[in-house]
């Protein structure tokens, strides 16, 4: 997998802290980015912030959060808080991104763990620069390739927060194979 093309993984863009909602919403758990090709699903307790999802030509992003710190109503706070981050690139690339690809593409990073579930690459990171106001500089990540689409997923936690323990990994995988799966079935 080409290193520019993983170095989009991060999955983020500059974003600050998360602003909540003031009332409370129905829940959003699915996007459709990158035209139809990827259907985003959240993992179990989180949904997507509609505000900010951005669907491009090229390229599309997404967040997600813990449901109830999104104004989401119907759900409780069973889930760790966190901050996701989701990008579609367009890549002709088929190939699944690698551990140690993923890992790479960090650099300068300091690589705190890594591991591979289902088939995809998991890496926590700590000191690349790409961080959320008010999270740990230590964060997840991951990335699979999907009907043309390099999906790079990022997640963000509080210091001390078991997201980024293993935690997080499961968390992001739980995304990853619902995503994959949704994006694979056709009407």
């Amino acid at each position: 997998m080409v290193g520019a093309s993983l170095a989009l993984t991060s999955a983020c863009q500059p974003i600050g802290a998360l602003s909540f909602a003031a009332t409370p919403k129905e829940q959003v758990t699915r996007a459709s980015l990158a035209a139809g090709n990827v259907q985003l699903v959240a993992p179990f307790g989180y949904c997507v912030d509609e505000r900010s999802v951005r669907v491009r030509a090229t390229e599309s992003f997404a967040m997600l959060a813990r449901c109830d710190a999104l104004g989401m109503r119907g759900f409780s706070a069973s889930q760790d808080l966190a901050v996701i981050t989701v990008t579609a690139v367009s890549t002709d690339d088929t190939s699944q991104p690698t551990v140690k690809g993923l890992a790479t593409s960090a650099a300068p990073a300091t690589v705190l763990d890594q591991q591979t579930r289902g088939g995809l690459p998991f890496v926590r990171l700590k000191g690349d620069g790409h961080e959320v106001d008010g999270a740990s500089p230590e964060h997840w990540r991951s990335a699979f390739v999907v009907n043309g689409q390099l999906v790079g997923l990022a997640l963000y936690a509080n210091a001390g927060s078991p997201a980024l323990n293993n935690k997080g990994a499961l968390i992001l995988s739980d995304l990853a194979d619902k995503t994959r799966k949704a994006s694979t079935i056709k009407p």
